[in-house]
């Protein structure tokens, strides 16, 4: 515990200050027996956002620790994620993982931590799930916030991949953009996706508009623009009718205005009208979604930039950011570097770094190649795989050799819709297979369908 208090500290000592995210991962980290006192150590020093990368298994099976871990300071679990449906979780080699998902979700909701959908994507093993995945999150809005698809990169043991699986299992950004328009019959390639790095203005704006005396910056992602995109969609808690946001605001003139003000540095008042008018000029009410309003769009960045909330981060503040009608539900892709598509510009710009006793190391330049990661780990590991199973045992998905048995789970109610054929379904009432987008497929490889223009 000692060291992780050491690598909390070191990254948040940053002047000026600057709103932080934290992100536990492993392995697992609900095992490690300091999860909780880390997560309360970071929300003490001053984390803005404290996350954990997880399973979901033991959110799943102990509903106290969801909301023992909320207590703690979780915000946000980056829940694992591949798709709809038992047989699309099938190489994962559980018998009921999809159901675990759903449980997880509804224990991490009903605790007041958010859910981000967090989905490799491998070329023909589930790119057809892309629609199928957003669906199911737009139509679910209440209990998930996020969904991040990240594109296979092969590293670890899978850079003794061969050529050819490498080719037939490779997946882009480009790849993504143009499934979710095939998939989902919305959004435009060209003009709904921008580069993760173009909200950097909006950060800009927002400490323009908080004024020099705050006592933290605004969380900003200036990461390279290859290295993610995204897009938004709003949609509606009440009617579940959805909208990408593009389609009824130019997004790309907005950034372009949001820039010319952020630079003119004018002052909160001046930046508050600049940034309003910009705002109604890029707005297009007759192509709103029915019943929405700017006002509402208002609100969540308002909230989401930690406006009327100030920061705040307690339960009853997650649920004012969950009570509006009009949520915005994030989609983005993140694709991590590996051997064959290493650029040293994004690793010089990269925003997640991993803290480790070495210092922070890019997020990339650790898990790729001989590198970073074998070197921490071999210094600081106490105990090889073997000897930690012969004192601890192994976990229930590793320690039966009849692969695909299921995990032991809640019998909570699950309330989650999914979608099926054109409508939704109660998963508990009619437990599906594998659940395509209507209109979808099976896999194939992401070069031979779709648009024409398939280029990396």
């Amino acid at each position: 515990l000692d060291d992780v208090k050491g690598l909390l500290d070191d990254a948040v000592s940053i002047k000026p200050r600057r709103q932080m995210t934290v992100q536990f991962s492993g392995g697992e980290p609900t095992i490690s027996p300091i999860f909780l006192d880390s997560m309360r150590y970071a929300r003490e020093v001053g984390y803005f956002s404290i996350q954990a990368a997880t399973n979901g298994i033991r959110f799943a099976q102990e509903p106290e620790f969801a909301h023992a871990a909320r207590e703690a300071g979780m915000r946000i679990a980056y829940l694992q994620f591949d798709g709809i449906g038992e047989e699309a979780n099938a190489h994962r080699k559980v018998g009921n993982l999809f159901d675990v998902k759903l449980r997880a979700i509804e224990n991490l909701h009903a605790a007041g931590i958010d859910v981000c959908l967090v989905v490799t994507i491998v070329n023909t093993v589930n790119n057809d799930q892309v629609g199928t995945i957003i669906r199911f999150a737009l139509e679910n809005c209440d209990k998930i916030s996020f969904v991040s698809f990240q594109p296979v990169a092969f590293t670890g043991r899978d850079e003794d991949i061969t050529d050819r699986e490498r080719h037939a299992k490779r997946y882009t950004l480009s790849h993504l953009a143009e499934d979710v328009k095939r998939q989902t019959g919305v959004t435009e390639p060209l003009r709904d996706w921008f580069p993760l790095s173009a909200s950097s203005v909006l950060s800009d704006i927002t400490d323009l508009l908080k004024g020099p005396g705050a006592d933290w910056g605004t969380l900003k992602c200036g990461c390279h623009p290859d290295c993610g995109i995204g897009t938004g969609f709003m949609v509606s808690k009440r009617t579940k009718e959805w909208a990408p946001l593009a389609s009824f605001v130019n997004v790309e003139r907005f950034l372009q205005d949001a820039r010319v003000i952020a630079d003119g540095a004018r002052g909160p008042l001046l930046t508050a009208i600049q940034a309003g008018l910009s705002l109604l000029r890029n707005y297009s009410p007759s192509r709103a979604p029915k019943g929405f309003r700017l006002i509402d769009l208002l609100h969540k960045y308002d909230k989401q930039s930690g406006g009327q909330l100030g920061g705040k981060l307690g339960s009853s503040d997650n649920a004012d950011r969950k009570g509006d009608e009009w949520l915005l539900m994030f989609v983005a892709g993140m694709w991590f570097q590996d051997l064959w598509t290493y650029d040293f510009r994004r690793t010089e710009m990269c925003i997640i770094p991993y803290a480790t006793q070495m210092g922070e190391i890019s997020f990339c330049a650790y898990n790729t190649g001989v590198g970073w990661r074998q070197i921490v780990e071999n210094m600081h590991k106490n105990a090889s795989v073997a000897e930690y199973y012969k004192a601890h045992g192994r976990h229930p998905v590793y320690a039966n050799p009849r692969k695909g048995v299921p995990l032991p789970a809640g019998t909570q109610p699950i309330s989650l819709k999914i979608p099926r054929d054109g409508r939704l379904v109660d998963w508990t009432a009619t437990p599906p297979t594998r659940l395509p987008f209507p209109g979808s497929h099976r896999p194939q490889s992401a070069a031979s369908g779709g648009s024409a223009d398939r280029s990396h």
